[in-house]
């Protein structure tokens, strides 16, 4: 039996992940392949108790050794978080949108038993990653998916674990959301938005960039 009352349900506090295919990004993909393997061989990895794998620097230092096809895949990005951003009403530039650049960026290298522990990007607006080889991932085999946890923490899950709010939007509640790459993909979301990636246990190598952009805010004359 349905109330005869009228209900209006607007979800609330959602999380933005940007998802697209990066033009181009075969040719790009075998460009960068081809640079971060030789690099893995080449130079230690970057000291980070989180990763479970190979990592560069990081920092900008990508930008000397990976140029040119870094110049295609970033340009792109950066195109897409103009467009999705805004400056707010409490800005006296609120009528335009502030460009971005890199702040930092670096590649992975994920072999059989790697992953990446839950941690945000803080400081940064919008933090990205971009899926150059995803080796053996698939769905529901072989690990190395993107976790994505709810920012409000486990509290729903916690207070009635055999409870869900009734509707679809909401049915994440509390929980992490998992996402699986494809090679080509770059993903988008905020900073602050907590990330892990699990282990993998495939046999091809998954190699991914992970960057941080910061505002360019051009006031007017």
């Amino acid at each position: 039996m349905t109330p005869e009352n009228e209900i209006s349900i607007r979800p609330l506090f959602a999380t933005p992940l940007l998802v697209f295919t990066v033009v181009d990004h075969r040719r790009i993909n075998a460009e960068l392949s081809r640079l971060i393997l030789e690099r893995e061989t080449s130079q230690p990895s970057y000291s980070d108790d989180e990763v479970v794998g190979w990592s560069s620097p990081h920092d900008l230092s990508m930008l000397e050794w990976a140029a040119d096809p870094l110049e295609l895949l970033l340009g792109q990005v950066t195109q897409v978080a103009t467009c999705m951003t805004e400056l707010s009403e409490r800005s006296s530039l609120h009528a335009r949108q502030p460009e971005w650049r890199v702040a930092e960026l670096w590649a992975n290298v994920q072999r059989k038993g790697g992953s990446n522990a839950c941690h945000p990007h803080p400081g940064s607006f919008w933090s990205g990653v971009y899926y150059i080889d995803v080796g053996d991932v698939s769905q529901g085999a072989n690990g190395g998916e993107l976790q994505l946890y709810d920012p409000r923490g486990c509290l729903p899950r916690m207070l009635a674990p055999y409870l869900r709010y009734s509707v679809p939007e909401l049915h994440d509640a509390g929980a992490s959301v998992s996402f699986t790459p494809s090679a080509g993909q770059c993903l988008l979301f905020p900073g602050w938005l907590f990330h892990a990636v699990t282990r993998y246990t495939g046999n091809a190598p998954r190699i991914s960039i992970a960057f941080n952009l910061d505002p360019i805010i051009h006031k007017g004359s």
